[in-house]
């Protein structure tokens, strides 16, 4: 796999898993009339989350009276949310923003696990306690939107006793809704609350989501990320990438990198020391710089300091392929015959045509880069190889990291426990989108997608499943985009199973 593929790639598209064996195709005519309640309630939600308040209103055909509480902006923990009577359902809508503001994503952002429980009451006595833990923004926020409406909402419902509650919200404040559905239900007088999360964040351990099941519905679009993202989720994500073969590429390519770059360096040092070399015009090599001066080689003994010399240069060899006029220069290469046998230079006539090619064997194994002639280059560009190097070893370092570390805990995090998983709450309704070969009884033409409804069993979205629109997916038009189609399709075969007893019924 290639370093630039994603993971995406690796994985493929997982929609199928999401309609498999353990899932619920989910059809007829009463699935269809609970998809045109459910997109209703969605579009009142954008309304709220997105336009002006008076908009919301004018949708929603309400007025000034049947606003009981308006909070529009939000703060720290305190989502803007709204309570309005609508008649038409009778029953009194609690709509939750999402996350738009700065505000607003630190409260989703304050994701540390907080114990929460919930009281189970039946005829004014505890029937059953539910044990668990929920996200700890979600439920700070629950509880402070459950101090400022409780009060309202019952005299309310003293006043209107054949209203229901009905709890509304999209992504964080799905979270905050189903998190406040349970606190509302254990008061006597709203036990009969219910909730509508679109696209909840995973907020609440597995004992709590599932008996959420008949007072709360979730729905999930597609490939949305958001009810399977979380603290465990994540780092089983990370685990699986590091698994793939993309670590290894990223590995390799890292080690590709520190060769080339050490060759590089390697070059450059050769070339500060061997003039000839730094030069790539020159066609003829001058012997003089491969030989020392007369007057000084009457002074130095050749085997005594040329032995240095070789000793301070073991590690390079160089030949140099040079341009002449097809003489040889056998009076140099006499000349100067025990030092050519120590530094093994062999220099040799080519064609006149030939540009100079220099070609360098570099002994790495023995090459001491830290010579104390290097502070001689420091106006060459030595120093930001080196730093390159020191930006690579910390690559390597960082990669090693995440590879080797989760198999070596610290002392520390093994005394710790580990995080709990978070699920999205409640029975789950998901909108899958598979080809039209993978759908059964289905009338589309081969390779268009065609849109189904599941209810999903909860450990599917104790994983990340990466696609393109992951994130696209979440956004509330997406959502009413769906189940638009949803609806179309239901209706569509309703019309068909018509006709077709219409035809069974002349026969």
């Amino acid at each position: 796999m290639a370093m630039n593929t994603s993971l995406y790639f690796f994985q493929g598209n997982l929609q199928h898993e999401y309609a498999g064996s353990n899932s619920q195709l989910l059809e007829g005519p009463v699935v269809k009339e609970e998809l045109i309640s459910l997109l209703g309630y969605l579009k009142l939600c954008m309304y709220f989350s997105k336009k002006p308040y008076k908009v919301f209103m004018e949708f929603g055909g309400y007025d000034e009276s049947d606003v009981l509480i308006k909070k529009s902006k939000a703060r720290l923990m305190k989502p803007s949310f709204t309570v309005v009577r609508d008649r038409s359902a009778k029953c009194f809508l609690l709509f939750i923003r999402g996350a738009i503001s700065v505000k607003d994503r630190l409260t989703a952002a304050t994701g540390a696990e907080v114990p929460f429980h919930h009281v189970v009451t039946q005829d004014g006595h505890v029937s059953k306690l539910v044990l668990g833990h929920a996200h700890c923004g979600m439920v700070v926020a629950a509880r402070w939107i459950a101090n400022q409406a409780i009060p309202c909402l019952n005299e309310a419902v003293a006043q209107f006793p054949d209203y229901g509650v009905k709890i509304i919200g999209h992504s964080m404040g799905a979270g905050i809704a189903a998190i406040l559905a349970y606190i509302l239900r254990e008061n006597e007088k709203l036990s009969s609350s219910t909730c509508l999360a679109f696209g909840p964040a995973a907020c609440m351990t597995w004992d709590l989501a599932e008996s959420g099941k008949d007072f709360i519905t979730t729905i999930v679009n597609r490939n949305d990320l958001v009810p399977s993202f979380g603290k465990v989720s994540a780092a089983k994500l990370r685990t699986e990438v590091m698994a793939s073969s993309w670590v290894h590429d990223l590995r390799e390519q890292i080690q590709q990198t520190r060769f080339l770059g050490f060759v590089n360096r390697s070059v450059s040092f050769i070339r500060s020391h061997v003039p000839f070399v730094s030069d790539p015009r020159s066609k003829v090599v001058d012997v003089d710089m491969l030989v020392p001066n007369s007057s000084e080689a009457d002074q130095v003994k050749p085997s005594s300091n040329s032995d240095a010399v070789v000793k301070k240069r073991h590690a390079i060899a160089c030949w140099s392929c040079v341009a002449a006029h097809k003489h040889s220069i056998d009076s140099a290469k006499h000349g100067t015959h025990d030092i050519t046998n120590q530094t093994d230079v062999n220099v040799k006539a080519e064609k006149t045509d030939i540009e100079t090619a220099q070609l360098v064997s570099i002994s790495m194994e023995e090459l001491d880069l830290q010579e104390s002639d290097n502070d001689d280059d420091t106006d060459r560009g030595e120093n930001e190889p080196a730093l390159n190097e020191t930006d690579e070893d910390q690559a390597v370092e960082l990669l090693e990291t995440l590879t080797d570390n989760p198999h070596e805990p610290s002392s520390s995090s093994s005394q710790s426990q580990d995080p709990p998983q978070l699920y999205p709450p409640g029975r789950i309704m998901h909108m899958v989108g598979l080809p039209s070969s993978s759908e059964p009884n289905s009338t589309s033409e081969q390779g268009e997608e065609v849109v189904a409804l599941y209810e999903t069993p909860r450990h599917l979205y104790s994983k990340i499943r990466l696609a393109r629109s992951m994130i696209r997916e979440h956004y509330m038009p997406k959502y009413i985009r769906t189940m638009e189609l949803l609806i179309d399709k239901l209706v569509a075969e309703e019309e068909d199973g018509i006709d077709d007893d219409h035809r069974l019924g002349s026969l």
